[in-house]
């Protein structure tokens, strides 16, 4: 088979469309081809280029994500969105997560245990589950790292307190601190529990 035509991804500069034979057979990284020395109007048995490419492919795609973790820490879905967006297929992706996962460059566990000890100084449980399974964390993951290490009810009237500096303790301030902790995330229970701890436990509110 020959190499009838190379050409640059409208999307991706630093990927291209590679045509044998007059037809399209894949696409792969400008990189891949420079290295290969692949050109238009060379010789190609199919299956030594599919094993080429995938080969390369598979190389550069766990370099890339090595270093996009090396950053911070990430969750598979967030290295699954930025292998996709460098252009590489599911095939090539599935390889290096599995990669990331058997050295440990990559546990979703893990990366939920040191988002919550990050959060909780800021946010309440709800939050932080939605905002772990927006970060592709599994929801049986998400709940049970929280019930480890999350500490709401001690961590919500330090907040409800700070909120309430020098404000009256009325009803209108109680309102309000209510609604500006269930925005942080925190759920009723413990919301509840902190405004009682200060403005006591009023039945006439």
């Amino acid at each position: 088979m020959k190499i009838t035509k190379i050409e640059i991804q409208k999307k991706n500069k630093n990927r291209v469309n590679l045509y044998l034979d007059e037809e399209f057979f894949c696409g792969l990284s400008l990189e891949t081809v420079l290295k290969n020395h692949l050109k238009e109007g060379i010789e190609v048995e199919e299956d030594k280029i599919k094993f080429l490419v995938f080969e390369t492919e598979k190389e550069m795609a766990l370099s890339k994500a090595v270093g996009y973790i090396s950053k911070c820490q990430k969750t598979k879905k967030e290295v699954y969105k930025y292998l996709i967006q460098k252009g590489y297929d599911e095939e090539i992706i599935n390889y290096v997560i599995s990669k990331l996962e058997e050295y440990n460059f990559v546990d979703d566990t893990l990366y939920a245990k040191n988002y919550i000890k990050f959060k909780n100084k800021n946010s309440g449980s709800r939050k932080i589950e939605m905002e772990l399974k927006q970060k592709g964390i599994n929801e049986e993951v998400a709940k049970e790292s929280l019930e480890k290490y999350s500490n709401d009810r001690e961590f919500v009237l330090m907040v409800a307190t700070k909120y309430m500096k020098n404000k009256e303790k009325d009803l209108k301030n109680k309102q309000k601190a209510y609604r500006h902790l269930a925005s942080r995330g925190f759920i009723s229970e413990d919301i509840i529990f902190a405004l009682n701890q200060i403005f006591g436990n009023n039945e006439e509110d």
